[in-house]
C-alpha cells in the first residue's frame, strides 16, 4: 500500500499552484532585476549555461524518476528508492567532473563565462541533487510540501544571487552561486520530507529501477532537451542575445502552465498506486480516466488567459517590465504563450503515461517532439528568425498531445479530452481580450501602474466571468479549499 493513493489531488494542486505563484513572483523579480543589471548577452549566457546543466543533469532526473515510480508503489521502499538515489548522484556528479576537466573550453566559449566548467559541477551537485531528492518526496504525493520547499529555496536565492552579482568582478557567476548557496541550504530540509533513511538496495531492486530508467533517462534527456532546444538552437544560430529575449518571453509566460505541472506530478503518483494496488486502468469504468479528464479540464486554467493577455499587450509588457532593450521578445511572448496552452494538456497525458508504467511509451513521444523541433528549428529560425524557433515548438508539442491522446484513449476508459470547463475557459479567455484590447486602444500603457491598471481589468474579467458561467470551477474550488483547511 502507497500512501500516494489516498491523496486529495484537488487539495495538493491548490496547495502547489499557491506556491508556485509565490515562487515565480520571487523569480519574476529577479529576472527583470538581472536583465536590466547585466544586459541581453550576459543574461543570456547565464541562461546558456543553465541550459546546457538541465541537459548535463537528465540522467540524475531520469534516475530519480524511477526511484519514485517505485517509492510510489509501496512505503516500504523509500529506504532503499533514497539510497539508490544518492548513490546514483554521487556516481553522476564524479563523472561530470571528468567530462568538464575535457570540455571546458568549448563551455566558456559557448557560455561566455570563464568560470563555466566549476560552475556547472557545481550546479549538478546541489541544484539538480535537490530536484532528484524533490521528486521522491513528490512520488508519496506530498506536492504541496515539496513545492512549499521549492519556494523557500526561491526566497533565499534572490537574496543570495543580488549578493554575488554585487561583488566586484563576479557579475552573471553570481545569479550562479546565489543559486547553489540556496540548494545548499535547503538540500537537508527537503531530504526529511522523504519520511526514510537512505538504505543499500538490494540486486532485485536495482534491476527493477534499471527496467524503468531505460527508458526513462532517455525520456529526460529528450524531453529537456526539447524544452531548451529553442535558446540553445538561438544560441548557436543568433547568439547570446537571442537567447536573452527568448529568455524573458519564457519566463513572462511560466505561469500558465503551474496548474498543469503541479497536478501532472501528483496524477502520475496516484495513477502508478493504483495500478500497483491491482487496478486496470478503468476502475469500474472511470478511475483513471476519470482522474486524467478531470486534471486536464483545468490544466489550462491559467494558460488560456495568458495566451489572450500576451495577444492583447505583448510589446507593452515587455518593454515595461524589461526595458526597451528587449523589445525584440514580444512576438516571442506571443507565440510562447500559445505553446504553454498545447503544453498544458499535452503534460498531464505524459504524466499519466508514466504512472501506467510505460515510460517505453513517453521516451517515444519525447523522440518525436526533438526531431521534429530540432529539424523544424533550424530551417524556421534560419528563415524567420527567433519565432520561427517557436513556431516549430509549438508543431512539436502538438503531436505530443496528440500521440498521448491517442495511447491514452486506448489503454484507460472514460478519458474525455474536450469538455465544458475547457469552452468556458477560452469564451471568459476571449471575452477578456475584447474588453483589454478596447481599453488599451484608448490607455496607452506608459508606466508600471498603467501595465497594472490594464492586467487588472483583464484578470477581474476572466475570473468573474468564469466563476459566473463555470459551476465546474465553482465546485472545484470550493472542494480544494475545503480539503486544504481540513488537512490542518
Amino acid at each position: 500500500m502507497s500512501e500516494a493513493d489516498g491523496i486529495s489531488l484537488s487539495r495538493e494542486t491548490l496547495g502547489g499552484t499557491a506556491a508556485q505563484f509565490t515562487m515565480a513572483a520571487v523569480g519574476f523579480a529577479g529576472t527583470v532585476i538581472f536583465a536590466r543589471w547585466l544586459g541581453p548577452a550576459t543574461f543570456g549566457g547565464v541562461y546558456l549555461l543553465f541550459a546546457v546543466t538541465k541537459i548535463a543533469d537528465r540522467p540524475m532526473n531520469g534516475w530519480s524518476l524511477a526511484a519514485k515510480k517505485r517509492l510510489s508503489e509501496s512505503d516500504a521502499l523509500r529506504p532503499p528508492a533514497f539510497g539508490a538515489q544518492l548513490l546514483f548522484n554521487a556516481f553522476w556528479v564524479a563523472l561530470a567532473v571528468v567530462a568538464v576537466l575535457v570540455a571546458g573550453d568549448a563551455l566558456r566559449a559557448y557560455t561566455g563565462l570563464a568560470l563555466a566548467p566549476v560552475l556547472l559541477v557545481l550546479l549538478l551537485a546541489t541544484e539538480s541533487m535537490y530536484e532528484t531528492i524533490e521528486s521522491l518526496v513528490q512520488g508519496r504525493g506530498r506536492i504541496s510540501a515539496a513545492t512549499w520547499n521549492d519556494t523557500l529555496r526561491s526566497a533565499l536565492t534572490l537574496p543570495l544571487q543580488l549578493w554575488f552579482v554585487a561583488l566586484p568582478g563576479i557579475a552573471g557567476a553570481g545569479m550562479v552561486y546565489g543559486l547553489v548557496a540556496a540548494s545548499a541550504l535547503t538540500l537537508p530540509i527537503i531530504a526529511l520530507f522523504v519520511s526514510a533513511r537512505p538504505a543499500i538496495p538490494s540486486r532485485a531492486f536495482l534491476r527493477s529501477l534499471v527496467d524503468y530508467a531505460r527508458y526513462s533517462i532517455p525520456t529526460t534527456i529528450l524531453g529537456t532537451t526539447y524544452d531548451r532546444l529553442d535558446v540553445l538552437l538561438l544560441g548557436f544560430l543568433l547568439g547570446s542575445a537571442s537567447a536573452g529575449f527568448y529568455e524573458v518571453a519564457w519566463k513572462l509566460t511560466l505561469p500558465a502552465v503551474f496548474v498543469a505541472d503541479v497536478a501532472g506530478r501528483g496524477l502520475m503518483s496516484t495513477v502508478s498506486a493504483r495500478r500497483a494496488r491491482g487496478g486496470d486502468g478503468s476502475e469500474n469504468g472511470s478511475g483513471v480516466g476519470r482522474d486524467v479528464s478531470n486534471i486536464i479540464a483545468y490544466a489550462g486554467i491559467l494558460a488560456v488567459p495568458i495566451l489572450f493577455g500576451s495577444l492583447a499587450l505583448s510589446e507593452p509588457l515587455v518593454v515595461t517590465v524589461y526595458g526597451p532593450d528587449f523589445r525584440n521578445a514580444a512576438p516571442l511572448l506571443v507565440g510562447l504563450a500559445g505553446y504553454r496552452v498545447v503544453r498544458s494538456q499535452s503534460g498531464p497525458l505524459v504524466q499519466a503515461v508514466n504512472g501506467l508504467d510505460r515510460p517505453d511509451v513517453a521516451m517515444r513521444l519525447s523522440a518525436v517532439a526533438v526531431a521534429t523541433n530540432l529539424v523544424l528549428g533550424v530551417l524556421l529560425t534560419l528563415r524567420l528568425g527567433p519565432i520561427g524557433v517557436v513556431i516549430a515548438t509549438i508543431v512539436a508539442e502538438t503531436l505530443v498531445y496528440l500521440g498521448g491522446l491517442h495511447f491514452l484513449r486506448r489503454a484507460v476508459s472514460g478519458l474525455v479530452p474536450i469538455s465544458r470547463p475547457m469552452v468556458e475557459q477560452v469564451g471568459a479567455g476571449l471575452t477578456m481580450f475584447a474588453v483589454v484590447s478596447t481599453v488599451h486602444a484608448s490607455f496607452p500603457v506608459d508606466s508600471w501602474i498603467d501595465l497594472a491598471v490594464l492586467v487588472s481589468i483583464g484578470g477581474g474579467v476572466y475570473v468573474g466571468l468564469l466563476l459566473a458561467v463555470s459551476p465546474g470551477v465553482r465546485h472545484t474550488l470550493e472542494e480544494a479549499v475545503r480539503g486544504s483547511f481540513a488537512s490542518f
